[in-house]
């Protein structure tokens, strides 16, 4: 039958018209077959006669048609490699969407042991470099497929807020106009609970409030349960008590003081708490990655087996694509920085005339009953007089004169420093502390702090270190305004602000 079928088709005509669309619908009937044995391989031929019987609604196919007309093909990037179109949006580039750095595996990662045994990627190393570079090659796929029109959208709530628009719109090349909008609430019912319960805790009208509590308390009603559950105000958050008082750190415990962190927890200790113990802390993004590096370049460049300037920029070379540094561009210029900042090390390292002791030093030292002082320091010096000077290197923002004289990780640095951190290397005397800026000017910046011994109040640095143990043990953590609440990574979740008002204060 499939044959005559053929010959009317190639015969063209009315005829082969018809003889088209039968062969069209056998080919469908196979397509169905081969899903329902896919779906069902056990069973027969009358089983799939009765489920194609059964269906009120045809099966769809996965089976390519051609649009009739003026039409819009919505397909993923995966699907649109090798075709072109006038117009093409892509919507939706969110960071956390596009780039997807979530590691996918099977559930006993299978693929990553094969990768390893290959001799891929090394067992336990991060694959998101991997992950962003295929994310940007997919992301060049999406906005290469437009030949006259390109319109790729992304959305921002604002300073602190969760949603905003991805790295990969930086790598466009263009300026991206900003369009502000106004958005009202969703129309669902949370939404609406959402506007009641804003209108009844915030409007100014008496009557406006009143009329609010009116309709909270009628969803909230109900014989044996409310009509909805979330318009009850014994559920809402805030509303009860504390569910737990209970110190961080209880009796038995020790507090491990961190002294980069003493700046942080007396700066804002609501931050310190959500990013440092709750543990919900900014991702680390390239300029973090580059400090690090920077770091360790420092430290190979240090010391008897110091490396020179060529094996140092070999290494760098070495391991610049195992990390995330951005677009091919933007890691070479991020290149550039770190054999600029490294070079400004060289030549301060030349010029100082302290004697080098030891490089990346872990410091371990008892604060009293219940508490330790727990950290490392970047490079740990013996100046003239034979006393310690710890030097910490900064890539990031350079502090003012004032602020250095009272820098709380250079001040707890030197604390260590007297209570006999360093006795095993013959330092027990503080000769003061410096920041060792390689970033913000034209060459190796040394911002010092003098010695605990010189200042007109030596107790500063002990005194805030002690107020430091005890908050960290402590059951609360308040919010403070500081010049960090900008860049904070965790502002919807402080009352001080807006964004964060709905967190119990």
């Amino acid at each position: 039958m499939t044959r005559h079928l053929g010959e009317d088709s190639r015969r063209g005509g009315p005829r082969g018209a018809v003889a088209d669309r039968a062969l069209d619908a056998v080919i469908a009937l196979f397509d169905a077959a081969a899903r329902f044995v896919d779906r069902l391989p056990h069973l027969g031929v009358l089983d799939f006669l009765d489920d194609v019987d059964a269906q009120e609604i045809p099966g769809d196919t996965l089976a390519q048609r051609t649009p009739d007309g003026d039409a819009v093909r919505v397909l993923t990037a995966h699907a649109a490699k090798g075709l072109e179109w006038p117009l093409v949006v892509v919507a939706g580039v969110q960071e956390g969407v596009w780039p997807d750095l979530r590691l996918r595996s099977s559930l006993l990662g299978a693929d990553a042991l094969i990768e390893a045994v290959a001799g891929g990627t090394a067992a336990g190393v991060d694959r998101r470099a991997g992950l962003l570079a295929e994310e940007r090659r997919l992301f060049y796929v999406a906005v290469t497929r437009a030949r006259e029109r390109l319109v790729v959208t992304a959305v921002s709530s604002g300073d602190g807020g969760e949603d905003r628009p991805s790295r990969l719109l930086a790598e466009l090349g263009v300026e991206v106009p900003t369009v502000l909008t106004s958005v009202g609430r969703p129309f669902t019912g949370s939404g609406v609970l959402a506007e009641l319960r804003q209108v009844a805790a915030t409007s100014p009208d008496p009557a406006l409030r009143e009329a609010a509590c009116r309709r909270l308390a009628r969803l909230a009603a109900g014989d044996d349960a409310p009509l909805v559950a979330a318009a009850d105000p014994d559920r809402w958050w805030g509303v009860t008590g504390l569910s737990d008082d209970t110190p961080l750190v209880v009796p038995g415990e020790t507090v491990r003081v961190s002294p980069s962190k003493v700046e942080a927890f007396d700066a804002c200790s609501l931050r310190w708490f959500l990013e440092s113990a709750v543990g919900v802390a900014s991702s680390s993004g390239p300029p973090q990655v580059l400090g690090s590096l920077v770091h360790a370049l420092c430290e190979l460049a240090s010391g008897p087996a110091a490396l020179d300037e060529s094996a140092l920029q070999q290494r760098l070379d070495d391991v610049l694509p195992e990390l995330d540094l951005g677009a091919t561009w933007k890691a070479r210029q991020r290149r550039d920085q770190a054999l600029e900042w490294l070079t400004k090390f060289l030549v301060w390292s030349r010029a100082n005339d302290r004697q080098l002791v030891a490089t990346e030093l872990v410091v371990r030292v008892p604060l009293g009953p219940g508490a330790e002082l727990s950290g490392r320091v970047d490079r740990l010096e013996r100046d003239a007089q034979g006393r310690a000077v710890v030097v910490d290197l900064k890539t990031g923002s350079k502090p003012g004169k004032d602020e250095v004289a009272r820098h709380p990780q250079l001040g707890v640095y030197q604390v260590a420093v007297e209570l006999g951190a360093f006795a095993d290397l013959g330092l027990t005397v503080s000769g003061g502390a410096s920041l060792l800026q390689l970033k913000q000017t034209r060459s190796a910046d040394e911002q010092a702090q003098v010695a605990l011994g010189e200042d007109a109040e030596p107790g500063w640095a002990q005194q805030l270190l002690d107020r430091v143990v005890t908050g960290m043990g402590g059951s609360a953590f308040p919010a403070t305004v500081n010049d960090g609440c900008r860049t904070c990574s965790v502002r919807t979740s402080c009352p001080v602000w807006p964004e964060g008002e709905g967190v119990l204060r």
